[in-house]
C-alpha cells in the first residue's frame, strides 16, 4: 500500500468535509430533512480552517446573477493576483473563468478564483476591478498539487476545508490530497443508482488502491445523526497527477 504525500510546511492541511446517506449518496433531492443545511454547516463551522473550496457550480450560488458585455481589449499583467491579505477565504475551483463578482466578498471570506491560463483577459481583468484574488493552477488542466502550494505560499494557509462534490473531492482523493474525513451521516438509505457519492474517483477498479482512513472521534448529536472524523492512513502516491480538467 502506498504511503499519502507529506505535507510540506507551505502545503495546508485539507479536510473534506461531507455530509452523506449510510450508502454514501450526498444528493439530497428524496431525502425529506428539514433544514438539512444545518447538519453540515454546524459541523463545519467547528472545522477551524482558513478557507474552505468548493468548485464552480457550488461557487456560483455566492457569485453576481448579473450578466456583463465581454468586449473591448484587455490587458493584464501575468501571474497569479493577491489583491488583499484576509483573515478568511473562499476558494473557488474555476478552470475556466465563469464565476462573475459584484464584490470580492462572500459573507466574511474573501474570494480566490482557480483559473487555467487558459482564461480570456477579459475575465481577468473583471477579477481585477472587483479586487477578487485569482491564482493558476496549470496551463489548460488545473494541478491540485500545485494550487495547494499556492495556496499555502501565497495566502498563508495552513488548513483548508474541501467541500466539494464526489468529482471533486474524488480527485482530490486520488492525488493523495486529503488528509482528513469529516463525514456527517444522515440516518437515511437514498439509493439511487448514478447519483454521486461522497468520493468519485473513477468508474471500474484499475490499479488504483483503496484509501485508508483512522477513526479519531465519533458524536452521536440530532439522535440519529453521527459526526465521524478520520485521519488518512494511505493512500494513492502523490507522484500521480492531480488534474482536473477544463470546465
Amino acid at each position: 500500500m502506498t504511503q499519502p504525500s507529506r505535507r510540506t510546511a507551505s502545503r495546508p492541511h485539507v479536510t473534506c468535509h461531507m455530509l452523506g446517506s449510510v450508502d454514501g449518496r450526498i444528493v439530497q433531492k428524496i431525502w425529506a430533512l428539514k433544514d438539512s443545511a444545518r447538519y453540515f454547516e454546524e459541523t463545519a463551522e467547528k472545522i477551524k480552517v482558513d478557507a474552505w473550496i468548493v468548485g464552480r457550480t457550488t461557487m456560483q450560488e455566492f457569485s453576481s446573477k448579473r450578466q456583463r458585455p465581454r468586449t473591448g481589449t484587455f490587458e493584464v499583467p501575468p501571474g497569479d493576483f493577491v489583491a488583499k491579505k484576509s483573515k478568511t477565504y473562499a476558494v473557488a475551483i474555476d478552470p475556466s473563468g465563469k464565476c462573475r463578482w459584484d464584490s470580492d466578498m462572500v459573507s466574511t471570506e474573501h474570494v480566490i478564483e482557480v483559473l487555467t491560463e487558459q482564461v480570456p483577459a477579459e475575465y481577468l481583468h473583471h477579477l481585477r476591478a472587483k479586487g477578487v484574488s485569482y491564482i493558476f493552477g496549470g496551463k489548460t488542466e488545473l494541478d491540485l498539487a500545485l494550487v495547494l502550494r499556492k495556496l499555502g505560499e501565497l495566502f498563508g494557509m495552513r488548513r483548508v476545508r474541501l467541500d466539494g462534490g464526489g468529482h471533486m473531492n474524488g480527485t482530490f482523493l486520488k492525488a493523495g490530497l486529503v488528509d482528513e474525513l469529516s463525514l456527517v451521516l444522515a440516518p437515511l438509505a437514498d439509493g439511487t443508482i448514478g447519483t454521486p457519492s461522497v468520493f468519485d474517483v473513477e468508474e471500474g477498479y484499475g490499479r488504483r488502491k483503496a484509501t485508508h482512513f483512522h477513526l479519531r472521534s465519533v458524536r452521536r448529536f440530532e439522535k440519529d445523526f453521527l459526526w465521524m472524523r478520520y485521519e488518512v492512513t494511505s493512500s494513492r502516491s502523490p507522484s500521480a497527477s492531480a488534474k482536473t480538467p477544463r470546465k
